[in-house]
């Protein structure tokens, strides 16, 4: 598994990607905003980092993280594995390269991310890294933070 850019031959496929069962992709989707609308997001907003998850050369997931301007906070804004390869252990492969890349963005001491409260598969992958939550709620969203 690694993370790649999300570029001319890729876009399509990530874009295409989704956590909806029935394999339609929306704009926003049951626990997570679709793909296409955070790479819309990352041109018009800075600091944010687009990639695509990549296993066998095939794109299965999505991820944006990096600056939120706004708070001057590290985020994993986004994280998401397409609904066919869910359930195969590729979540904590991902978000231990996600946190790999972002342990070198400059001043970068925590790292902060949302989740749908009732997510509890993502809720316990998150605390298993060490994520915390802070009380704080985000748009419907529980708050985590990890102190690197």
């Amino acid at each position: 598994m690694k993370l790649v850019e999300i570029d001319k031959d890729n876009w399509l496929r990530t874009v295409l990607l989704t956590t909806n069962e029935d394999g339609k992709a929306t704009v926003i989707e049951k626990f997570v905003a679709s793909n296409a609308l955070s790479i819309v997001q990352s041109i018009y907003e800075t600091g944010w980092n687009v990639r695509g998850i990549e296993v066998d050369d095939r794109i299965i997931g999505f991820t944006m993280y990096g600056l939120d301007e706004e708070t001057k906070n590290y985020w994993i804004c986004r994280l998401m594995i397409d609904y066919t390869c869910q359930g195969k252990g590729y979540g904590r492969e991902v978000v231990q390269l996600i946190l790999n890349e972002m342990k070198q963005l400059n001043d970068c001491h925590m790292i902060y991310l949302s989740t749908e409260p009732d997510n509890e598969k993502a809720v316990t992958l998150y605390e298993s890294f060490g994520f915390q939550k802070t009380g704080k709620i985000n748009e419907g969203e529980a708050e985590f933070v990890l102190k690197l």
